[in-house]
C-alpha cells in the first residue's frame, strides 16, 4: 500500500515528538509547519522533514495533517486564517487534532470543515512528551468512521491505546470529563488528608481508612450502582449527608479550609430534601437529573401597542 504524506503542525515539546516518532517509522518525507518559523527550521535541520511554507501548501500534497496545538482559537487560525488548510485541502483531506481543546468549538470547526468536504478526526492525546516519541500515547478518537479507518495506521504509530468516541467534539468531551474526575478525586482525597492531619493521622493512614471504610469501593459502586441503576447499596444517603455534616464541623472546629467539603454537604443537603433520608446513596444521580436546565426559560412575547389581541 502506498505510504500516505504526512504533514505536522505545531512543533512544540509535544508535537515535536509526534514528528519524531513518524520520521523515525519511515515517513521521511514529512512535512512539518509552525508559527515560529525558527521552529520549523531547527527541527528539519537536526532531524529531518521537510519545512512547508504555510498550511495550506501543507494541505496541497499531503493526504492528512496532524495538528498538535495548545487551543481551538489556534486551531481554528491554523484551518482558516492566513493561507488556512481549508484553502489547501482538496475534497477528502483529513485533519487530525490531538489537542485536548473546548468540545464545543471543535464540533463547530468539524462542522465548518465537512462544508468544504474535509474531515477532522479528534484525537486528544493523553500522555507525556516522551511517550508521545515512544508511540504510547492513549488516544480519544472520534470523527466520521471512514476517515478514522483512513487515520488508524498513522494513529498506532504514536498510540499504544485508541478509545473510540463518537463525533469529534465528543473525544475532545471525554478529555475534560475525565480530568474533572481525577481533580474532584485528588481534592477531596487531599482535604481529607489536611483534615486528618489535624487529629493526629499520618496522610497514608487517611487513605487507608477511607479505603477499608468503604472509598476503596467507589469504583465498584459506580458499575454495579449507578451505572446498572440498581441503587441497592444499602446505605442511606441521609447518613451519609449526616457524616458530611459532621466533617464539616470538623474542619471548621480545627480551621481547615475545605471549600469541597462544603460544596459536597450543600449538594447532599439539597439531594436528601428531594430524595429523601432513606434513600440508597447511590441515587444520588436522580437527584442531579431533576436540576433544572442552565438555559434561562424565555421570556413571553410582548403585545405592541395596536397588535390585534392574541386568541
Amino acid at each position: 500500500m502506498t505510504q500516505m504524506n504526512i504533514g505536522v503542525i505545531g512543533i512544540g515539546a509535544f508535537g515535536s515528538r509526534v514528528a519524531l516518532r513518524l520520521l523515525w517509522s519511515g515517513h521521511h518525507t514529512l512535512q512539518i509547519y509552525d508559527v515560529a518559523d525558527v521552529a520549523t527550521r531547527m527541527f528539519t535541520n537536526d532531524y529531518g522533514g521537510m519545512a512547508a511554507g504555510s498550511p495550506k501548501m501543507m494541505a496541497q500534497t499531503c493526504d492528512l495533517v496532524i495538528a498538535a496545538l495548545p487551543s481551538a482559537a489556534e486551531l481554528r487560525e491554523v484551518c482558516f486564517g492566513w493561507e488556512g488548510l481549508a484553502q489547501g485541502f482538496p475534497a477528502g483531506g483529513t485533519l487530525i487534532d490531538l489537542g485536548n481543546t473546548d468540545p464545543v468549538e471543535t464540533v463547530t470547526i468539524a462542522n465548518e470543515l465537512a462544508a468544504g468536504g474535509v474531515d477532522l478526526v479528534a484525537a486528544p492525546a493523553f500522555g507525556t512528551p516522551a511517550q508521545a516519541k515512544e508511540g504510547r500515547l492513549t488516544l480519544v478518537v472520534g470523527g466520521p468512521e471512514a476517515a478514522v479507518a483512513r487515520c488508524r495506521p498513522v494513529l498506532e504509530i504514536i498510540a499504544a491505546k485508541i478509545l473510540r468516541a463518537d463525533v469529534a467534539g465528543a473525544a475532545q468531551a471525554a478529555s475534560a470529563i475525565a480530568d474533572y474526575l481525577r481533580a474532584a478525586r485528588l481534592l477531596a482525597a487531599s482535604e481529607a488528608i489536611r483534615l486528618g492531619q489535624r487529629f493526629g493521622f499520618e496522610p497514608a493512614t487517611v487513605l487507608d481508612l477511607g479505603d477499608q471504610l468503604g472509598g476503596g469501593e467507589l469504583d465498584a459502586t459506580l458499575r454495579r450502582e449507578v451505572v446498572t441503576r440498581r441503587f441497592e447499596t444499602g446505605v442511606q444517603l441521609g447518613l451519609v449527608r449526616r457524616n458530611l455534616d459532621l466533617a464539616a464541623r470538623l474542619a471548621a472546629a480545627t480551621d481547615a479550609r475545605s471549600p469541597l467539603i462544603d460544596a459536597t454537604l450543600a449538594a447532599w443537603s439539597a439531594a436528601e430534601r428531594k430524595l429523601g433520608y432513606g434513600a440508597d446513596h447511590s441515587s444520588i444521580i436522580k437527584w442531579l437529573e431533576t436540576l433544572p436546565s442552565l438555559k434561562p426559560a424565555p421570556e413571553p412575547e410582548q403585545e405592541t401597542v395596536g397588535s390585534p389581541p392574541s386568541v
